[in-house]
C-alpha cells in the first residue's frame, strides 16, 4: 500500500515538473520574441506619388506618425503631410493625402519616414524622426544617411564662407555669395541654434535650407546654396534673429 502511494506521489511530481518546464519555456520564448522586435520599418511598393502616398506596412517600436517630406535626392526638405497617430505595432494600407498646398514637380523625390511621438499624440517639433526608417515614396528604396547631413560639396570650385551665430544674432546678417557656395553657420552663442529658411515656422521659401534640429555652442551647420535668389532665414528657436543670403 505504501509502495503504491509513493509511486503515485512520484508520478504527480513528474507531471507538475513537466508543467512548470513547459510554462517556463513558453515564457522564455515570449520574452525572446519581444526583445528581437524588428523595430521601425516602412514598406512601400512602387507608386506615382503625385497626390497621395500609400504605405503598405508601417512597423513602429513607439507610438508616432508616418511623415512625408520633400527632397531633391541630395537633401531632405520640409514636412508636407503626416498620417494620423499610430500605435506601437504594425499598421497596413495607410493612405496619406498630400493636400492642396503641395504642387507636384518632376524633380521632387518625396521621402516617407517614421517619427516617434513625444507623448502628447500631437505632431510637433519635439517628435523625433527615425532616420533609419526613411524610404523614397515613389520607389520604396532606402534613403542614404548622407541626405540627412545637409552637406553637399560646393560646385564649380567655389569655397566656403562662415556666418557666426552669437548672443546678438547672425554676424554678418547680410551676405552675398556665388551659386555653389557652401556657408557654415557656427554657434558661438550660449543657446541652441537652429538655422532655417523663412517663413517661420513652415520654412517653405527654401525648403531644404533647414537644420531640422538645434545644436549646442561650438557646433555648426553647413548648407550649399545651389539656387540663385534672395534667401531670408532665421533661428527657428528665436525667430526674431534673422539674416539674408543673396546667391548670384
Amino acid at each position: 500500500m505504501k509502495f503504491k502511494i509513493t509511486l503515485i506521489a512520484v508520478a504527480i511530481l513528474v507531471i507538475m515538473g513537466g508543467i512548470i518546464y513547459i510554462t517556463s519555456s513558453r515564457a522564455k520564448n515570449i520574452d525572446t520574441a519581444v526583445s528581437t522586435s524588428s523595430g521601425d520599418e516602412l514598406v512601400i511598393a512602387q507608386q506615382d506619388a503625385r497626390t497621395s502616398v500609400k504605405i503598405d506596412k508601417a512597423t513602429l517600436s513607439k507610438g508616432g506618425y508616418v511623415v512625408v517630406r520633400g527632397g531633391d535626392g541630395r537633401r531632405i526638405g520640409q514636412v508636407i503631410e503626416i498620417s494620423q497617430y499610430l500605435e506601437v505595432g504594425t499598421a497596413k494600407d495607410i493612405i496619406i493625402e498630400l493636400g492642396e498646398f503641395y504642387s507636384y514637380d518632376e524633380a521632387d523625390q518625396l521621402i516617407a519616414m517614421i517619427y516617434h511621438d513625444d507623448g502628447d499624440r500631437s505632431f510637433n517639433d519635439l517628435d523625433q524622426p527615425v532616420n533609419a526608417s526613411a524610404v523614397f515614396a515613389e520607389t520604396g528604396k532606402p534613403v542614404l544617411a548622407s541626405i540627412f547631413e545637409h552637406e553637399v560639396a560646393p560646385s564649380d570650385g567655389m569655397g566656403m564662407v562662415t556666418i557666426r551665430y552669437t548672443n546678438k544674432g547672425f554676424e554678418p546678417t547680410k551676405l552675398t555669395v556665388p551659386v555653389g557656395t557652401m556657408v557654415e553657420f557656427i554657434n558661438q552663442s550660449d543657446k541652441e541654434m537652429w538655422v532655417a529658411s523663412n517663413m517661420h515656422p513652415s520654412h517653405e521659401i527654401l525648403a531644404t535650407f533647414d537644420q531640422f534640429k538645434g545644436v549646442e555652442k561650438g557646433q555648426s551647420y553647413m548648407y550649399t546654396f545651389d539656387k540663385k535668389g534672395v534667401w531670408p532665414y532665421h533661428d527657428h528657436i528665436n525667430p526674431a534673429l534673422e539674416g539674408v543670403i543673396t546667391v548670384e
